[in-house]
């Protein structure tokens, strides 16, 4: 499986799979490309999708942290010049979905549409307090707690206490494949100073942009407010999920994002 050829000192892991339109998928924070694993097998079905590792996490770079999310978009910009394509759909979730937004405000010709799920343009206080925790035991070597600190805040109530094994295998993830500090430090710090509010306004593309009723990490305002302010966006809301509606409804959430892809 390929890497991206070095650029200033980084270089991105990267898959493809299926035939078809190009598909782009970037993941959230800690996660590598497995974060969309249960939507692979249904995207590559219609679409030649491309996952990857961001930088920091699983087999891609992890540089010195105070880069920033229009830079972790550039590296997304390596990832389809390294795949060969010119332009795609391109699809982000949580910290994926604001790196989407970069990407469609500074490479607006590599963007045939985009999807911006369960994500923000801007840290509202909570949002702020939630990720300034996770960057403080991440700078403590905490990972434990930053694991399940984390975990606490991605699943939904009833689908955490319902679904143990599924919980301990995140979990496990979470410490022992997630970033080393170093790449939680870096991811954590560009999603801090990220803000794309008053920029978005200028995304000439199709968008379609998911919430769900049960967030409590970019809680449904967060996302109206992204849907007001592109101009061509359209609002779906999923009811009683969490933050990771892609892994708790998984394909409730696949079918969502390949009705808007289809209709286009």
């Amino acid at each position: 499986m390929p890497l991206t050829a070095d650029h200033d000192g980084v270089e991105i892991f990267y898959r493809t799979e299926g035939i078809g339109p190009p598909l782009l998928l970037i993941s959230g924070t800690g996660h590598d490309h497995q974060f969309w694993a249960s939507q692979l097998p249904m995207f590559s079905e219609e679409f030649r999708t491309v996952v990857f590792d961001n930088r920091g996490v699983g087999r891609s770079s992890v540089p010195d942290p105070g880069y920033s999310l229009a830079d972790m978009a550039n590296d997304a910009v390596h990832v389809l010049d390294s795949a060969g394509i010119d332009h795609a759909h391109v699809m982000g979730f949580s910290m994926g979905g604001h790196i989407a937004q970069e990407l469609a405000i500074n490479h607006p010709d590599r963007v045939s549409s985009l999807g911006v799920h369960h994500s923000w343009c801007r840290n509202s206080p909570r949002l702020r307090t939630f990720q300034e925790t996770r960057l403080e035991l991440a700078r403590q070597d905490q990972r434990l707690a930053l694991a399940e600190f984390s975990m606490l805040g991605l699943h939904s109530h009833d689908y955490y206490n319902a679904h143990a094994d599924e919980m301990r295998s995140h979990r496990d993830f979470l410490l022992e494949r997630s970033p080393m500090n170093q790449g939680w430090i870096g991811q954590l710090e560009a999603c801090l100073t990220g803000d794309t509010c008053d920029r978005i306004h200028g995304i000439d593309t199709p968008t379609l942009v998911t919430c769900s009723t049960l967030d409590v990490i970019a809680a449904p305002h967060h996302s109206r407010e992204i849907a007001d302010r592109i101009p061509k966006a359209r609002l779906v809301e999923l009811s009683n999920t969490g933050h990771v509606a892609l892994m708790e409804r998984p394909r409730e959430f696949a079918e969502i994002c390949l009705e808007f892809l289809r209709s286009l």
